[in-house]
């Protein structure tokens, strides 16, 4: 990957993910763009790295502003971008807002996409890796739309990933699948549920493997072989046995 990739941006940098895998890139491309909502915890790690081989550099980008988005398309130039970027909202289905569902599926679903399609028509070398989630591989209960948006975008993806190869386009999006991470974007209670620090992988692992598979060329994968046999088994059990086993799961962290 030292000799492919020159230079790499992360959008969701300030957190998380994110941030592990700027930490990691920072120690093999020659430039890193870090890109998030929160400035001050931008900076923060840009200071953090600066010591590291890359040459550093940050933006702020909220991608709920479309305008902001676009904007950002039209000005990258880069090898790679990583979208870590989601929100989740953990409850009931219809205990979620109309406002927070819009704003969940403004992150999670139409502002990739807004950013893919432009990406693409630019048609200049690039490699575009989505995180997908194994919510996307079956609904989950207390997490609908989170769920939901999950599978609207790997779908997505999925089908213009061939598009694109069968055209021979410069873009090669790539879709990398996470089973539970030590990570904010749940709530305590939620995270208590999934087993605590015990069952989830820890950013470090999540980070390293999706670099091994960056530098395999892989463009799918469920990272990690716990989530790859749960997901295997979601393929031989009937769809709703799964559904109420993650719901009675889940469940816990209400």
């Amino acid at each position: 990957m030292e000799k492919i990739i020159s230079k790499a941006v992360i959008l969701g940098a300030s957190g998380g993910i994110g941030r592990q895998l700027a930490i990691e890139l920072a120690q093999r491309t020659d430039q890193l763009v870090l890109v998030g909502r929160d400035e001050a915890k931008l900076t923060q790690l840009q200071e953090d790295l600066s010591g590291l081989r890359a040459k550093l550099s940050c933006r702020v980008l909220d991608l709920l502003d479309a305008a902001a988005v676009d904007d950002f398309a039209q000005q990258l130039e880069a090898d790679l971008l990583i979208n870590c970027c989601g929100l989740a909202t953990f409850g009931t289905a219809l205990s979620l807002s109309e406002a927070d569902e819009e704003s969940l599926w403004q992150v999670n679903y139409q502002a990739p996409i807004r950013l893919m399609r432009q990406i693409v028509e630019r048609n200049h070398k690039i490699r575009l890796v989505q995180l997908s989630s194994l919510a996307a591989l079956c609904p989950h209960p207390y997490l609908a739309a989170y769920s939901a948006s999950k599978v609207a975008l790997q779908t997505y993806c999925l089908a213009l990933q061939e598009e694109l190869r069968l055209k021979g386009s410069e873009v090669t999006v790539c879709l990398y699948v996470l089973g539970p991470v030590r990570t904010a974007i749940f709530p305590p209670e939620l995270q208590n549920a999934l087993g605590g620090s015990q069952l989830q992988m820890s950013l470090e692992i999540a980070a390293r493997r999706i670099i091994r598979l960056l530098q395999q060329g892989r463009s799918y994968a469920i990272v990690g072989k716990r989530y790859r046999l749960l997901a295997w088994l979601m393929k031989l059990l009937p769809q709703r046995w799964i559904i109420r086993l993650i719901g009675a799961y889940l469940r816990k962290g209400l």
